[in-house]
């Protein structure tokens, strides 16, 4: 029994090792000669390419065909493993991270790595996981990606109940949805679809960490430009030419600034107001309550 132990244990720390390979040669034509990818990987990487960065319970959320409940996350991490030591991505383990119910909770979070950018077609390899000294380091930006992926957790899994289908969801959607030469760029943008009705609903969705114009408490001089940024695609007549403007009920879509800081009321809604945007600004904890008031005012229309 304890030399199976010892066994495992040993595997384990294999699968955390990377292998040495000269700078010089490690490239996508060597790991095309050297990587088995299979579905399951290649669907792990397609994740990597939508959403960037990912705690490991996201991940699962997002490929939930990797099995049952007790094994899913088991075969998640031996092909995160075997992408890691290969080069395919990047990941730190064990870091503190808030879930959206307040909790805190020590968990893996993967980006990808220097031969998956490659492998993908993106241009650089951003380093969204740093290694230094032996450990790792996560961007200053990390918590607010993955609060954008739980937003679309809790947006699938709340909506399901009210009978809408989230049936497209984009993060960080400038360049695929907006396409505006002010090179606005959403967090998210979402498409509903009401089986209750038949009616489509879409919606922008702006993550809030408190950082951005952290010391104003009257003018936010940065989220304000962003937010003439939408008005100015609200007023631009090409966005009423594409189909989810024509298919929506809304046909501008409804912008959810949802926010962890207090301080942002009352100014910051009495700014969005200002310039003609319909949108929700609320607290983190009330999201999903605010989201539900807006599936009930838009079957009343």
């Amino acid at each position: 029994m304890q030399q199976q132990a010892r066994k495992i244990q040993k595997r384990v720390r294999n699968d955390f090792k990377r292998k040495r390979i000269p700078a010089g040669e490690l490239t996508l034509d060597w790991a095309r000669s050297n990587v088995e990818l299979t579905e399951r990987k290649l669907n792990i990487l397609k994740a990597l390419y939508a959403k960037h960065l990912l705690r490991i319970d996201q991940l699962e959320y997002f490929l939930p065909n990797f099995g049952h409940q007790k094994q899913s996350q088991l075969l998640l991490r031996r092909d995160i493993n075997k992408l890691h030591e290969v080069h395919f991505l990047d990941k730190a383990t064990k870091k503190p991270m808030y879930l959206w119910n307040g909790d805190r909770k020590r968990t893996e979070v993967i980006a990808m790595g220097q031969i998956g950018t490659q492998f993908v077609g993106w241009k650089y390899h951003y380093k969204r996981i740093k290694y230094q000294d032996g450990g790792t380091i996560l961007p200053r930006t990390a918590h607010h990606i993955l609060r954008i992926h739980d937003m679309e957790i809790q947006t699938r899994e709340f909506l399901k109940k009210m009978n809408v289908e989230v049936v497209a969801w984009e993060h960080e959607c400038g360049n695929l949805i907006v396409k505006h030469p002010n090179e606005l760029n959403p967090d998210a943008f979402f498409a509903m679809l009401d089986h209750t009705t038949g009616k489509s609903y879409t919606a922008f969705a702006e993550y809030d960490t408190g950082k951005d114009d952290f010391k104003c408490a009257k003018k936010f001089p940065n989220l304000t430009k962003k937010f003439e940024r939408y008005r100015e695609v609200k007023n631009w007549g090409a966005w009423y030419q594409k189909d989810l403007s024509t298919q929506s009920e809304n046909k501008f879509p409804h912008l959810f600034f949802v926010t962890e800081d207090q301080k942002r009321f009352p100014v910051v809604p009495e700014i969005i107001s200002s310039y003609g945007l319909d949108h929700t600004t609320c607290m983190q904890q009330d999201y999903v309550q605010e989201l539900e008031n807006f599936i009930h005012r838009m079957r009343a229309k």
